[in-house]
């Protein structure tokens, strides 16, 4: 899944349901992915594939895929596959420098960018590192890819 397709489903559920619908910008993620847990993982200190969906080994990858929702336990506050499954879209372009001099409550993301932010790893994810909550991952804007998803915040922009 594109971003752009990512954005033109928040903007078709918005007109659908009358009420806004957007991507998380990824300050929002991460503060999700992180709440409820003390560790480095939406699912605690540690992480393994009881836990979250994505390859303990290369070697299984022919034997495995995403999983439905709620195959593994949600995080602190409720939320399922903030680490593995799916790699998701966030609002945010991707800039390393930009956390440097960013807001420290609430920051947006830059204006602009070449790439943009995915977090939380995939099923296709090979290094448990890349599902740890401050993983950031970036990605070409049209990048189309089986392993690329999204979730939705309901409510105007941050």
């Amino acid at each position: 899944m594109r971003w752009t397709d990512a954005e033109a489903y928040c903007r078709w559920l918005a007109g659908a349901t009358d009420h806004p619908v957007r991507l998380p910008t990824e300050a929002e993620w991460e503060h999700e992915a992180r709440a409820g847990v003390t560790g480095q993982y939406p699912t605690g200190a540690d992480i393994d594939t009881e836990r979250a969906n994505y390859l303990d080994h290369p070697s299984v990858k022919r034997a495995r895929g995403t999983t439905p929702v709620e195959s593994y336990l949600p995080t602190g506050v409720g939320l399922y596959d903030m680490a593995g499954n799916v790699w998701e879209w966030v609002a945010d372009w991707y800039d390393a420098e930009y956390y440097a001099a960013s807001p420290s409550r609430n920051p947006s993301g830059p204006d602009q960018g070449r790439f943009r932010v995915v977090r939380g790893g995939a099923w296709v994810t090979s290094k448990a590192d890349h599902l740890r909550s401050a993983w950031r991952h970036q990605v070409p804007v049209d990048t189309y890819a089986y392993s690329i998803g999204f979730r939705v915040v309901i409510g105007s922009d941050p």
